[in-house]
């Protein structure tokens, strides 16, 4: 089987992209031949010969009409090639395959795992053959298109470690990661480390790991940093930035707690990750209302209540931590492993 794969960017090292080179080696051991449209492309090291990567410019500061045109002359040759087309997350990829697909009668397969329903996934909706999503909160547009429910695709032998056990420590670590925006509440996480603070635990550590990836999020970024040095928490709350997949995993091997006050609706990929590595965490999600025990839940803008669960899980006994461990570890292993997940897209188009 050759497949068509649309998605935002291809590059080993890209802080949010670099898991893509995973779902690409996975989906590749499952098929004869895969091609890829991405609007930019970085580091390529480890593809097979069984991908192709093509990308509309983006890297080589290529404006949007320009990679519209090259998207254009690219699906015209490639989709009347394949067997199917997979679109990748953002609707406007299935917009665009979708005229070419309706002409070369392909099946369009949209992955789209984000609690907001926009125009553009309302006008997807016009071409896309069937939508394919993690979880039901992840996917809430009203459609007579079947939509597949398969979890989220991570690469549980990457994101594995030996914790450790009965270590002794110096602090508490907490981690956090995913672009800087207002979405993500970050401000909530630096308050209640204050509050546990004033309350006289003194060796908490919160690390940020991400970047802002839009103008809103480069004046909550500077906000945020005021906010710490008004605090007085400059060696309690530290910026990272964005790092690769391969800088991120030892941190979360080492972390206490992962926190995620994200509000996507979804299952955010990054909780799951640290979910795989033995992490506890912490999230105000409800995609997890049905996944997570609710000592693991807390609440978005809630500075207090956050700080109040931080403190229970601090203070959880060692061999509930050990069981509560493994039994995030266990769920992504069953329901969210990328080789299972692969078999599940590539079985949308084969129909077996």
């Amino acid at each position: 089987m050759r497949l068509l794969m649309l998605t935002r960017k291809v590059d080993n090292l890209d802080s949010r992209a670099s898991f893509v080179s995973d779902w690409l080696l996975a989906l590749a051991k499952n098929l004869d031949h895969l091609t890829v449209i991405c609007q930019e492309k970085g580091d390529l090291t480890g593809l097979p010969d069984n991908i192709d990567i093509h990308s509309l410019g983006k890297e080589l500061g290529h404006s949007k009409i320009r990679q519209f045109f090259r998207a254009q002359k690219l699906l015209f040759q490639l989709v009347k090639n394949c067997d199917g087309v997979f679109a990748h997350q953002m609707p406007i990829y299935g917009i665009l395959a979708g005229p070419w697909r309706r002409l070369f009668h392909k099946k369009l397969v949209q992955w789209y795992a984000h609690g907001a329903v926009d125009w553009r996934l309302k006008l997807s909706n016009f071409f896309v053959t069937e939508f394919v999503t993690s979880s039901a909160d992840g996917f809430r547009m009203k459609t007579k298109k079947p939509v597949a429910i398969i979890g989220q695709g991570i690469n549980i032998n990457k994101f594995k470690g030996q914790r450790a056990k009965g270590k002794s420590k110096d602090g508490y670590n907490i981690i956090s990661i995913g672009r800087i925006s207002p979405s993500k509440d970050y401000e909530s996480m630096i308050k209640a480390i204050y509050e546990l603070q004033e309350q006289g635990m003194d060796n908490l550590k919160l690390i940020i790991i991400g970047a802002p990836a839009m103008a809103e999020g480069f004046a909550y970024s500077q906000n945020l940093q005021t906010m710490v040095e008004s605090m007085n928490l400059k060696q309690q709350v530290e910026f990272i930035g964005g790092l690769p997949q391969a800088e991120i995993i030892p941190r979360l091997v080492e972390a206490d707690l992962f926190l995620n006050l994200s509000d996507t609706g979804s299952l955010d990929k990054t909780v799951l990750e640290a979910m795989a590595t033995g992490c506890l965490v912490l999230t105000s999600n409800i995609a997890y209302k049905n996944i997570l025990p609710g000592e693991l839940f807390t609440a978005k803008d809630n500075p207090e209540l956050l700080a109040e669960r931080i403190k229970k899980i601090i203070n959880l006994a060692p061999e509930r931590k050990e069981e509560l461990s493994q039994r995030l570890r266990q769920e992504v292993v069953e329901n969210h492993n990328l080789e299972n997940f692969a078999r599940k897209i590539v079985q949308l188009f084969s129909g077996k």
